[in-house]
C-alpha cells in the first residue's frame, strides 16, 4: 500500500504533466494566432476540414502507438480544435 508521501509524489508527477499540457496549449494558441493573422491577410476561411481530418488521423495513430486510449486522445483533440477554431473565427471574422 502506498503511503501518503508516495501518493503525494505521484500527484506531483501528475501536476508536472498538467503543467506541460498547459505550456503546450500556450504554444499552440500562439501558433493559432499567427495562422489566424495569415488567414485574415489572405482572405482564407477559419476552418480547414482537411487539415483537421489529418490531425485526427495522426493523433489516433500516435495514441495507439503510445498505449493511450484513442477515445481519450480524440476527446482531447476535439476540445483543443473546438477552442482553437473558435479563436481563429473570432480573429478572422468568420
Amino acid at each position: 500500500m502506498a503511503t501518503n508521501d508516495e501518493l503525494d509524489a505521484l500527484r506531483l508527477a501528475v501536476d508536472a504533466a498538467d503543467l506541460a499540457l498547459m505550456d503546450a496549449l500556450v504554444r499552440r494558441l500562439a501558433a493559432v494566432h499567427a495562422i489566424a493573422e495569415w488567414k485574415r491577410a489572405h482572405g482564407v476561411g477559419a476552418v480547414d476540414p482537411t487539415r483537421e481530418a489529418t490531425l485526427r488521423g495522426q493523433w489516433a495513430e500516435r495514441a495507439a502507438a503510445a498505449g493511450v486510449p484513442v477515445e481519450l486522445a480524440d476527446a482531447v483533440l476535439r476540445a483543443v480544435l473546438d477552442g482553437c477554431r473558435a479563436e481563429v473565427a473570432r480573429l478572422v471574422g468568420d
